[in-house]
């Protein structure tokens, strides 16, 4: 008994498009030509060659099936359909599953921002291809630039996706050792979905001829500079002005550095004097790319999202703050550790600092605490302290005055 065609397919012996069964040609949606330029009827003769689906059978998912085969599950068929849509030709799932974004064609405004990337990392010396197969990755991104330092990934998000989507393609390029950047053309307001990987979001254009002729593409979102400021500055990240540090209320009287919205800022970081595309009055596209390939923005991950900060000041904020590059990369949240210990063992270890312990055998322990630097022996100065009272704090409300018994 013959074999049906898709059993003899080997999903891993191809990329990421489609298959059309009756040639065993390999598709690629957003390649010229699909993929083919020796064969300039190839589109025609694809749509024409219907059924497709599952009756037809012509159109076989190697995205789906290659992902089935390395998770170990036993081969199955994924057939989809050729259907137009706004922007051209989509190959549609037919069991409902949405397209693959290698399975769709770009629109215009995807087409020219993604061209703008190429453009100026070609210009700033970025050895540049653009939709280059990443066998590590197992993607094909739309735009890799191979620089002196990193070869940078460009990603253009123009529909909206979900964060998960997003998330996997970003871990995926980053196995194939590239950096990261996206950018997309949505309002601040409307890139949540993007906010765990690194970032930029420029103004939505009326037209997108615009985003290759304008000088600059102002950054919405995405990046953000600092100022080195005294304790207790208002910090934007955390809404409050406690201790960049320590956390607390009261002022530890350093300077820190907080982010700002400060034209000034960047300049003082005597970086963009080299740039070919040096920063001006407010951050735009061109110079946050320059800078992401030559290494001088770094990502960070500040709570749920991530921004690209200058790598002059990213050494002093996760000094301050917490996080790496490399957390910031895979999207995992970077949280410091919190530990809980009562209000007593805090203020008894700083008299202890200060070299006033008391007498131990004039105390009695309360709480039963204990700490190794001193000498071994229960800390009995929590009696005092805390009138006997177990109630645990944070560290970040050790401020906090303790419960009276």
């Amino acid at each position: 008994m013959t074999r049906p065609v898709w059993e003899q397919v080997n999903p891993l012996d191809f990329n990421d498009g489609v298959l059309y069964v009756p040639a065993m040609v390999e598709l690629q949606p957003r390649l010229p030509l699909w993929g083919h330029p020796g064969q300039p009827g190839l589109r025609e003769r694809v749509a024409a060659d219907r059924p497709h689906g599952i009756s037809g059978q012509k159109l076989l998912c190697l995205l789906c099936m290659r992902s089935r085969a390395r998770n170990g599950l036993s081969p199955a068929p994924v057939w989809m359909t050729l259907v137009e849509g706004s922007y051209g030709a989509i190959f549609r799932h037919e069991d409902g599953r949405s397209p693959h974004p290698e399975h769709e064609p770009e629109s215009d405004t995807h087409k020219a921002l993604k061209e703008r990337k190429a453009r100026t990392w070609q210009s700033v010396g970025g050895n540049v291809q653009v939709e280059v197969w990443r066998p590590r990755a197992r993607r094909r991104p739309d735009v890799v630039a191979v620089g002196p330092v990193l070869t940078v990934a460009g990603e253009v998000q123009h529909s909206v996706a979900t964060s998960r989507a997003i998330q996997s393609r970003q871990k995926a390029l980053r196995r194939a050792g590239d950096r990261v950047v996206w950018t997309t053309d949505r309002s601040a307001g409307d890139i949540s979905f993007l906010h765990p990987v690194p970032h930029l979001s420029v103004p939505a254009l009326s037209d997108h001829r615009l985003y290759l002729s304008e000088n600059r593409l102002e950054i919405g979102a995405g990046a953000i500079t600092f100022e080195t400021q005294r304790c207790g500055w208002a910090d934007l990240w955390t809404g409050t002005s406690r201790c960049p540090v320590t956390r607390r209320a009261v002022p530890c009287g350093r300077l820190h550095r907080y982010p700002t919205f400060n034209p000034n800022s960047y300049s003082r970081e005597k970086v963009a004097t080299t740039a070919v595309y040096p920063c001006g009055s407010r951050l735009h596209l061109d110079h946050l790319l320059e800078g992401i390939l030559h290494g001088s923005w770094l990502p960070y991950k500040n709570r749920d999202r991530i921004a690209w900060i200058p790598a002059t000041a990213h050494e002093d904020v996760a000094t301050e703050r917490g996080g790496t590059v490399e957390l910031a990369e895979s999207g995992i949240a970077a949280r410091p550790a919190r530990t809980s210990e009562r209000a007593c063992e805090r203020r008894a270890g700083a008299v202890i600092a200060q070299g006033e312990a008391p007498e131990v055998e004039n105390l009695t322990p309360c709480c039963g605490l204990k700490r190794p630097g001193y000498a071994g022996q229960p800390l009995a100065l929590a009696c005092a302290l805390c009138r006997n009272s177990p109630t645990y704090y944070r560290r970040d409300e050790l401020d906090r005055p303790p419960a009276q018994a």
